[in-house]
């Protein structure tokens, strides 16, 4: 599951929260429904700040949900409860873009003095921004205040729409690599799968058996490992660096 998908699976499942009228049933998606602003995001991040509108702390609620509390404020540059705060993280950094949203940004919306209500893309399509936000409402119109978690749709040139803070995702994402041997200005390593290399391990491969250490190098020379003398001579390096010629669409001439 990719970073955005995850984030994406935490916000839609809280489609149909309530606001609450008091510090009851916090948890509950429609007990104790009210008008008050009282809700489990609030008291989860921003106790001081229960009774206040909610929007902003929603998504950040979302974030710390799929990612923890420390990558969540590296993707979303800081913690602010305030909408144009939000935004202008997203903007120090050159992740504020006007148009041409994508899944997982934070979405702001602006009335005719500033930025006033944020939510998450959850889709785009040539003409539209599916959303999920929360303290809002259901309908075609920019609800800032309204008392409930809902998807909405806006056409892509709204003018409420101010602009989309993009997260930098490679700070979750998980590596992708290419399967083979690889090789960089500390040794040799093997990568078995698009998600992982060996390391702390005995491989064979192409016929040739290799010991990796921790760090996920090939050993070369005598080691010792558990209690054990090992070598790995240099014809099986030479025969290693072939390989890798040959991956590479090389010829060799050793």
């Amino acid at each position: 599951m990719s970073a955005v998908d995850k984030l994406l699976t935490v916000a839609l499942q809280e489609e149909g929260y309530l606001e609450k009228r008091t510090e009851d049933e916090l948890d509950s998606k429609a007990a104790n429904a009210g008008s008050n602003n009282f809700t489990k995001y609030a008291r989860d991040l921003y106790p001081s700040l229960q009774e206040n509108p909610w929007c902003d702390m929603f998504v950040d609620w979302c974030f710390v949900q799929a990612f923890g509390k420390v990558a969540a404020r590296q993707l979303l540059g800081g913690f602010s409860a305030y909408t144009p705060d939000s935004a202008q993280y997203y903007k120090k950094r050159g992740q504020y873009h006007k148009d041409s949203p994508k899944p997982g940004d934070q979405i702001f919306f602006r009335n005719s003095s500033r930025i006033c209500h944020t939510g998450i893309v959850a889709e785009v399509t040539p003409s539209a921004v599916r959303t999920i936000e929360g303290n809002t409402s259901s309908g075609s119109e920019v609800i800032a205040n309204g008392g409930a978690v809902c998807q909405k749709e806006y056409s892509l040139n709204n003018s409420r729409i101010d602009g989309y803070g993009r997260p930098d995702w490679s700070l979750v994402e998980a590596p992708s690599y290419e399967v083979g041997w690889r090789h960089d200005s500390n040794g040799w390593w093997y990568v078995y799968s698009e998600m992982g290399y060996c390391k702390s391990c005995w491989r064979v491969i192409n016929g040739h058996k290799y010991y990796f250490n921790s760090d996920g190098y090939a050993l070369a020379g005598w080691q010792r490992i558990q209690d054990n003398l090992y070598e790995r001579k240099r014809k099986s390096i030479v025969a290693l660096i072939r390989i890798m010629r040959k991956q590479a669409g090389q010829s060799s001439s050793t």
